[in-house]
């Protein structure tokens, strides 16, 4: 499963199952005894996630000793501590449970597509596909959102960004870019900002004229002495700014591999409490 679609009218045991169905999944299995681990079935749903959270600290790479803070992302961690066997467990895995792989929406119309940007080719790939979407599979938005931080680029980043976005500074930069590649030269029609000397204070609302809206932000940490933007930054946000409302239908796109942590995400932020119809998917591995 790699979605979970979410309806505003789901109930919490619906969910349960959903996450009953997910963590049960036989491929996870091998994979937590790989690392020596063994899920407890005989638990509640609820002491088996507990468990599963307590276990995942094995997968902590970013806090592994002799990892310098620029090797702590993601996507520069290296799998030399892994086994060939550990290694194909893994891939296999994570196909099964929705970690890699292109889903098709299941709807076709939706209030609004919120395309979540990220490092290096992110915030291209993700715009791209929310224009595919709505092009090759004829599926209806009123709006398209990209979500962006004002963080600075990184040095490690530039052999990709500057393939699209040469001169940019900041995450936000790069969806920006993003949208006049993907949908060309368009008309700004407004934009907010709020611009503090703690740049992550910072935040940036630009309005695109289009055929389908188009609309990026760059959010505040809500605690920047804390932690760094999260999703929950992002979605609280969005539904301050746009005065969102409840019950709408929304489409997140990402990178395949947090397709259901973000999914999730939404469920607890913006299906739950505001009975909004929410599925995730992840724009293909190009």
């Amino acid at each position: 499963m790699n979605s979970f679609p979410f309806r505003g009218d789901m109930d919490n045991r619906s969910i349960l199952y959903m996450l009953k169905d997910w963590i049960t999944t036989p491929e996870l299995k091998v994979l937590i005894q790989s690392f020596g681990g063994n899920l407890q079935t005989d638990k509640t749903i609820v002491e088996q996630i507990n468990q599963l959270v307590e276990f995942s600290h094995i997968w902590n790479f970013q806090n592994k000793e002799k990892i310098t803070d620029i090797d702590k992302i993601r996507w520069a961690i290296m799998n030399e501590g892994l086994s060939r066997e550990q290694q194909e467990i893994t891939l296999t895995a994570a196909k099964k449970l929705g970690l890699i792989g292109c889903t098709i929406p299941s709807q076709r119309v939706y209030d609004y597509i919120l395309v979540l940007g990220g490092v290096g080719m992110s915030c291209l790939l993700g715009i791209k596909y929310a224009k595919e979407l709505c092009g090759k599979y004829g599926i209806s938005a009123s709006n398209i959102v990209g979500f962006a931080r004002m963080r600075e680029i990184m040095k490690l980043e530039r052999t990709v960004t500057d393939t699209y976005a040469l001169n940019a500074k900041t995450e936000f930069d790069l969806m920006r870019a993003a949208v006049l590649n993907v949908f060309g030269s368009l008309e700004l029609i407004d934009r907010k900002e709020y611009i503090s000397e703690n740049s992550n204070k910072s935040w940036v609302m630009e309005y695109y004229n289009n055929n389908i809206p188009l609309i990026l932000f760059a959010e505040p940490f809500i605690e920047p002495g804390k932690h760094k933007a999260n999703t929950a930054d992002t979605f609280s946000f969005f539904m301050k700014q746009l005065e969102v409302g409840c019950g709408v239908n929304i489409l997140l796109i990402t990178d395949q591999i947090y397709v259901p942590y973000q999914q999730m995400e939404a469920i607890r932020l913006l299906g739950i409490p505001y009975n909004h119809s929410v599925e995730t998917v992840g724009f293909p591995d190009e």
